[in-house]
């Protein structure tokens, strides 16, 4: 396809390497012609960089599938996922999934996003119930410094949660921010 119809959220292979639109915007100048500014962010390094693509470039569009996939154990560089439509075990690198682990645990189900047999993502689901395995007690009335508290979760994860969240206590947290929602 042309340059100038890249849009957000596509995946393309340029240079050799899988590159997804973070985003694109279309630009004409006065003279010469037109072309499209974009950023685009390595799939196997999560490098982000900006780039510029004219109209008259080609690029290789790459098709993107989403596959069930569930979450099995990770390693010191890498986390394992089971693509339960083929039954393979996929690697992927921590790095490349970024605050998404912290909220992962053994057997948690998660969408793969797949280009070709290349692993490019994993998505996990908004929102999720995790036990807090560790948080300082809060006490009656206690409201004058701070409305919330940090709390370890399960997973390692520390999240802000309020006074009255307890150890033991299991809680709704948004994956995509980190905040707590509300006690389950």
């Amino acid at each position: 396809m042309n340059g100038n119809e890249l849009r957000v959220g596509m995946v393309v292979r340029l240079d050799g390497e899988l590159q997804e639109v973070v985003s694109a915007q279309h630009v004409k100048p006065g003279k010469g012609p037109a072309y499209m500014k974009c950023k685009l962010r390595v799939v196997k390094t999560d490098r982000s960089y900006e780039r510029t693509v004219r109209s008259s470039e080609k690029v290789e569009l790459v098709k993107i599938s989403d596959e069930a996939g569930r979450y099995l154990y990770k390693d010191q560089t890498d986390a394992y996922f089971l693509n339960e439509e083929a039954m393979e075990e996929l690697q992927v690198p921590v790095k490349a999934l970024g605050d998404k682990m912290l909220f992962l645990r053994e057997g948690d189900d998660v969408k793969i996003k797949m280009a070709g047999p290349e692993v490019i993502g994993v998505e996990v689901s908004d929102f999720t119930n995790l036990k807090v395995s560790q948080t300082d007690p809060g006490f009656k009335g206690d409201t004058v410094q701070a409305t919330r508290k940090p709390a370890t979760l399960e997973t390692g994860a520390v999240v802000q949660v309020p006074l009255f969240v307890n150890e033991g206590d299991t809680i709704k947290v948004d994956t995509r921010t980190g905040e707590y929602v509300t006690r389950v």
